[in-house]
């Protein structure tokens, strides 16, 4: 049985240096194993980090409103109640009563959107017009894989990350990786502006070749993951493999008291991703 790896690739804006980045990571889905499943088990893990190609330098930790914080209480986490919320009341919530038109109002990544959303895409602007940056970005991951490739991956990619994860994933399909876990986490991949980036480099949105499961989780009320999801935009693969799309909460509380329903370490130890990491995890032990 090969060993495995769990690697991790970090999304928008400035983030803290990359050790402490990824021991944030890391404490948080070992924070989600232990709470939610039970699980306790020690793991391999390595984070892609590119903030160091965007950014002169990393955002000191003091500065940060919003580093790892644990989770108040104790046992496990609050799953998403399907049907609590009805589709139609998500989308008001999520955009304030306001009727979006996705053609129109959510092309191109303009000052409209960055308004509408509340987030800055100066990330993927850069990564779209900077083809030398895009290239440096990709290489990250790309070499990563590359050295894993008599592992077991769960890969986990957080925003724009998964844009990046995809693209590499897309690029590498005549000689793909074996990733067995594909997790996607407050993901734009729904974003027209994305999509349409996509087919214009692969000719159609579709799952990646050598992926093998691939599950996107999505919190209603992250606007960065604006369509909640995936599996109507990307096709099935050759081999008939389709996205899973799970809706979960992401409880994360800032240090202002703020609930950050983007935020990666409330995703990464949210109980629907415990289930799968555990799952990776378990296949060939008795854990």
């Amino acid at each position: 049985m090969p060993g495995s790896i769990i690697i991790g690739i970090h999304g928008l804006k400035n983030k803290p240096e990359k050790d402490l980045l990824a021991g944030w990571w890391l404490a948080s889905i070992q924070e989600g194993l232990r709470r939610n499943v039970a699980c306790e088990v020690p793991l391999t893990f390595e984070l892609v980090y590119w903030a160091d190609i965007q950014y002169p330098a990393p955002t000191p930790e003091a500065e940060l409103d919003n580093p790892y914080l644990k989770a108040d209480g104790e046992g496990p986490l609050r799953r998403y109640e399907a049907g609590l919320l009805s589709k139609a009341r998500v989308i008001a919530e999520k955009w304030g009563g306001r009727s979006i038109d996705k053609g129109k109002d959510l092309l191109g990544l303009n000052k409209n959107i960055d308004e509408l959303i509340g987030i800055v895409f100066d990330d993927l602007r850069d990564y779209y017009r900077d083809s030398e940056r895009r290239t440096r970005i990709r290489k990250l991951l790309a070499d990563i894989l590359q050295r894993h490739l008599d592992k077991r991956v769960c890969l986990i990619a957080h925003s724009m990350g998964s844009i990046v994860a995809y693209d590499v994933l897309r690029t590498r399909e005549s000689h793909p990786p074996a990733i067995e876990q594909f997790i996607t986490i407050g993901s734009p991949l729904g974003l027209p502006i994305v999509a349409q980036h996509v087919r214009e480099k692969f000719e159609q949105t579709t799952m990646p070749q050598g992926v093998q499961h691939w599950t996107n989780l999505a919190d209603p009320g992250d606007k960065v993951a604006l369509d909640c999801t995936l599996a109507d935009e990307y096709r099935s693969s050759s081999d008939g493999i389709r996205i899973q799309d799970d809706l979960i909460h992401n409880g994360y509380v800032d240090r202002n008291g703020k609930n950050d329903r983007h935020n990666s370490y409330g995703y990464l130890r949210a109980p629907e991703l415990s289930d799968i990491v555990k799952t990776f995890l378990s296949v060939g032990k008795d854990i």
